[in-house]
Order: C-alpha cells, then structure tokens, then sequence
C-alpha cells in the first residue's frame, strides 16, 4: 500500500518495508499536528492571561473601585508568575 499515486513520477518507488513506515508516518502527522495545536492554545491562553493581569495593574483606583478590586489585591494578580493559574 502506497499513499503516493503510481502514476507520480518525481517520487521513485521504495522497497514494501519502507512504503510501511511511509504509511506509520503519515498517519502520525495528524497527532503531530494535534499536540502542536494543543500547545499554541496553551501558550495563546497563558499569554491572555498575563495580559490581562498587565490591565487590570494599569487600572486608575477609580476603574478599580469599580470593579471591587483593591490596588493591593491587583498587584498580588499582576504579580503572578506567567504559569500560575
């Protein structure tokens, strides 16, 4: 089984064992795909967050009054490491 059509001619043909591994490979990529995707949302999602946190730090003490945040409590979020929750 090849998932390279016959009639292509810029790809040689290779030995049955090989054509295996090219089939192992290719139904690989999407999990490859998958985990990559995973981790660019993570890092997406994380990178939100500490934006966030830089906001609400930037907030004038009426805007935070406002919202029922104290300027102490907006520094302690603010202050949170980039992998804290």
């Amino acid at each position: 089984m090849s998932v390279v059509p016959e009639s292509d001619t810029r790809i040689a043909s290779l030995p049955s064992g090989v054509q295996s591994i090219q089939c192992r490979v290719s139904r690989e990529l999407p999990f490859a795909r998958a985990v990559l995707q995973s981790a660019w949302r993570w890092l997406l999602h994380r990178h939100e967050k500490r934006q966030s946190r830089r906001t609400l730090l930037a907030l004038t003490d009426d805007e935070l009054l406002d919202i029922g945040v104290t300027r102490e409590d907006a520094r302690k979020e603010a202050g949170k490491s980039f992998f804290w929750d």
